[in-house]
C-alpha cells in the first residue's frame, strides 16, 4: 500500500511540475504581445568611399592634385614636372598640389521608411606613400545644397629622409554632429576635397612622381533605428 502511496505520489509531482512549466512557458511566449521598442536599434558598419577607381586601380598621388577631366587653368607661377610610369613629364603649377580640389562621387547608401540613423561616425583610413601630409574633406550633397563639410585631421606622408620609404597608415575617426548628419542622411552624392599640406620636400625636388601609392577608404559606423 505504502508502495502504491509513494508511486501516486511521484505521478502527481511530475504531472504538477509539467503544468506549472507550461504554464510559465505560454507566459512567456505570448506573440500576440511582443512589441519592439521605440529605441531598439542596429549597429551598421558600410563603406562610403573606396580609394580604388571603377577598374580597380589604386589611387595615386595625382589623384588628389587636380580632377584632369577639367582644364587647370591659370598655369603661372612655380612649376613642378609630374613624372609618368610610361617615361613621360607633365608639367603643372606648384600651386596644385596645395590648393584644395574637389571630385564628385555618387552616394550609393539610403535610409528610407520608418528608419533613421544616430550615433553616426565616419572612419578615414589613409596610407600615404608621398612626401605630403594628405587633407581629405566631405561636403554631402542634396538637391546642389551643400551641407556642413567633414574634416578629420591632415594624415601623415611618408619619411622621405629614411630608405627604403615606408607608406605611412593613419585613422582618424569624424562623430557627425546633428546637423552634418541630416545633411548625410538625406544626400544623394558627396563633394571629395583633397590637397597636400606644404612641406620643404617641394623646395629640394623638382621632379615628383605622379605615381606615389594612395590607399584612401571612408567608413561609415551607426545606429539604425525606428522613427518615433
Amino acid at each position: 500500500m505504502s508502495q502504491v502511496f509513494n508511486i501516486n505520489r511521484y505521478f502527481f509531482v511530475l504531472i504538477f511540475s509539467v503544468f506549472i512549466f507550461q504554464s510559465c512557458k505560454t507566459d512567456e511566449f505570448k506573440l500576440s504581445e511582443i512589441t519592439v521598442k521605440e529605441d531598439f536599434g542596429v549597429k551598421i558598419i558600410t563603406p562610403i568611399f573606396s580609394g580604388n577607381d571603377k577598374s580597380g586601380n589604386r589611387k595615386e598621388f595625382r589623384d588628389f592634385i587636380h580632377d584632369w577631366g577639367n582644364p587647370i587653368g591659370d598655369t603661372s607661377g612655380p612649376q613642378t614636372v609630374l613624372q609618368n610610369s610610361d617615361g613621360t613629364f607633365d608639367t603643372i603649377p606648384t600651386r596644385l598640389i596645395f590648393d584644395p580640389s574637389s571630385i564628385i562621387d555618387n552616394l550609393q547608401f539610403l535610409i528610407q521608411g520608418n528608419y533613421s540613423l544616430k550615433d553616426v561616425e565616419l572612419v578615414f583610413k589613409v596610407t600615404n606613400s608621398c612626401p605630403f601630409p594628405l587633407n581629405i574633406q566631405l561636403e554631402f550633397i542634396n538637391q546642389n545644397i551643400v551641407g556642413p563639410p567633414v574634416l578629420p585631421p591632415p594624415f601623415d606622408g611618408a619619411d622621405f629622409n629614411k630608405l627604403p620609404v615606408k607608406p605611412v597608415t593613419t585613422v582618424h575617426s569624424v562623430p557627425l554632429d546633428s546637423i552634418q548628419l541630416q545633411s548625410f542622411t538625406y544626400s544623394k552624392r558627396f563633394k571629395l576635397i583633397s590637397w597636400y599640406n606644404h612641406n620643404n620636400f617641394i623646395d629640394q625636388n623638382d621632379i615628383l612622381s605622379a605615381h606615389y601609392p594612395i590607399d584612401v577608404s571612408i567608413v561609415m559606423i551607426g545606429t539604425v533605428q525606428t522613427k518615433k
